[in-house]
């Protein structure tokens, strides 16, 4: 479990299957007390935020077809899952004031309005009604598996979907600088998890910095020396 050559994944797992093994031999009787409860707690890093450079995307969309391109503009422009992307129905589209939301199913059964950019909106009220990726069956859709393995034969190797995601809350990041829009438009339930997908270059956290060191400081205190008394 120490061994510092595993990866913090592989030492999580195995943890979670000691700690099954011995509740289950406590429980039957085999130990008196299951050992691995004093096991320790197996940190894993934050992993960094890692948004599809804009020329690798517009690459993707190059190569894509129209069905692959509409996959990656709802990641990329909409901030959807894979599994959002697989259940987007027109009966979902909400127009108002001559623009169009997306209502999104999103995780547990939690649902979001989605604003769409302006041109893309335009595109999904001319598609057919019925899943905007319908599969074979009747009044299916495709899988969430399958909307990922479509993306994946257009994007670079490095990226999926979710990198796709990453983009699109770190450039809403950008034009916002507010947290709680980024959170509300990826459909999390903690802002603990959005602050994972905004990805800020080294130039912007400088920009930050330097304007915490332009602030203007108060004079530094003068010391007052007391007169010795003679």
């Amino acid at each position: 479990m120490a061994d510092a050559e595993l990866a913090p994944e592989t030492r999580r797992a195995r943890r979670s299957t000691l700690r099954a093994f011995y509740s289950w031999a406590e429980l039957v009787g085999h130990v008196a007390a299951s050992p691995a409860k004093l096991l320790p707690e197996v940190s894993t890093p934050t992993p960094l935020p890692r948004p599809i450079p804009d020329e690798d995307l517009a690459d993707a969309l190059d190569r894509a077809d129209d069905r692959r391109r509409l996959i990656l503009r709802l990641a990329a422009e909409v901030g959807l899952r894979r599994a959002e992307i697989a259940a987007c129905h027109t009966r979902d589209l909400r127009e108002r004031a001559g623009r169009v939301a997306l209502l999104v199913h999103g995780k547990g059964a939690r649902e979001r309005i989605v604003p769409v950019p302006e041109h893309l909106g335009r595109y999904l009220l001319t598609l057919p009604d019925g899943y905007l990726f319908p599969s074979d069956h009747p009044d299916g859709h495709l899988s969430p598996r399958y909307v990922g393995k479509l993306a994946a034969e257009v994007l670079p190797p490095s990226h999926t979907l979710h990198t796709l995601r990453h983009r699109f809350a770190t450039n809403i990041y950008r034009a916002s600088r507010d947290l709680y829009a980024v959170q509300r438009l990826l459909g999390h339930g903690s802002p603990t998890v959005t602050q994972r997908y905004v990805g800020l270059d080294v130039d912007e956290l400088w920009s930050v910095v330097d304007a915490v060191a332009d602030t203007p400081l108060p004079p530094p205190a003068r010391v007052r020396v007391s007169a010795s008394v003679a």
